[in-house]
């Protein structure tokens, strides 16, 4: 009788001196549902056993030490690529940051904002129909049965008769969609002008329609994996938009290629240039690798 399952409010009304855990199943008078009190030895007030205090991490005694935290999770992996010089263009002639792929007349080139100095990697088809720009970013292989993120900005410079792919594994987008583990955003005008959420879980690969509109202002696109859940799935945000989830064909075992990452790749479907901008791009996520 001393462990007492009840709403918020009837678990502050009780004598704390006759009761030892309380369990909240609904909020009430200051009481978290789902979180679990102490009752003081005084029996004057709670203790929520789920909030945890200030710590430094500096002892066993204080959360762990910090040094065993990153040597216990050593294959977890926060790629930043936001520096100046993640957002150099792989030019064979300079030192290559990303891999480069053009067909037809695309090309890749360095771009810096006029009015803000905002630099970032300028995708382009050029003025040929069919012409596809492809930049993917070679690093540590991703572990699909484990969680990770990806985050990126992105701009469109005419939203119109354009293609594109960004994400984690995806195919280039002048290529047949492959069953190859990924999951990506992705756009298709010659469908309708929404973003469209592809996943791939090496038999078979689909994308669905989120309804969200592309534009041409700049976009934050934020992909999140859960691959360990009940009905495994990705869910995508574009801006500040709601979570749009997709639960068909998602990766949950296998990694990435070791040449293949993160891609950003465009083409156009008119004999003109659809450019697209890459300002940067984050992924968290576990490593397949053997070497750690």
């Amino acid at each position: 009788m001393t462990n007492i399952p009840n709403t918020g409010t009837n678990l502050a009304a009780l004598d704390k001196t006759k009761h030892g855990l309380l369990i909240c199943t609904a909020d009430g008078s200051g009481l978290i549902k789902d979180h679990v009190y102490l009752c003081t030895a005084d029996g004057t007030s709670l203790i929520d056993l789920l909030s945890i205090s200030a710590h430094r991490h500096g002892s066993s005694t204080d959360g762990g030490e910090f040094m065993e935290i990153f040597w216990r999770n050593s294959t977890l992996y926060d790629l930043q690529l936001t520096k100046t010089t993640d957002l150099y263009e792989a030019n064979w002639a300079a030192p290559v940051y990303w891999i480069r792929a053009v067909t037809s007349t695309g090309s890749v080139e360095n771009k810096t904002d006029g009015s803000t100095g905002e630099r970032s990697i300028r995708l382009r088809p050029n003025a040929t129909s069919g012409s596809g720009s492809t930049i993917s970013y070679p690093h540590l292989k991703l572990d699909f049965s484990e969680r990770s993120f990806f985050q990126t900005k992105l701009q469109i410079e005419t939203a119109t008769s354009i293609a594109l792919h960004s994400g984690i594994g995806a195919d280039d987008v002048t290529a047949a969609d492959s069953n190859t583990r990924k999951y990506n955003a992705e756009v298709c005008t010659a469908t309708n002008n929404n973003w469209f959420l592809r996943s791939a879980d090496g038999s078979a690969n689909s994308t669905s329609d989120s309804g969200i509109a592309i534009s041409a202002n700049r976009v934050a696109i934020f992909l999140d994996h859960y691959p360990g859940i009940g009905t495994p799935e990705v869910d995508m945000y574009i801006d500040a938009s709601s979570a749009f989830q997709k639960t068909t064909n998602i990766p949950i075992s296998g990694a990435t290629a070791d040449n293949n990452l993160i891609k950003h790749s465009v083409k156009n479907s008119t004999a003109a240039d659809r450019p697209l901008l890459h300002y940067g791009s984050r992924l968290r996520y576990w490593v397949s690798d053997n070497w750690i």
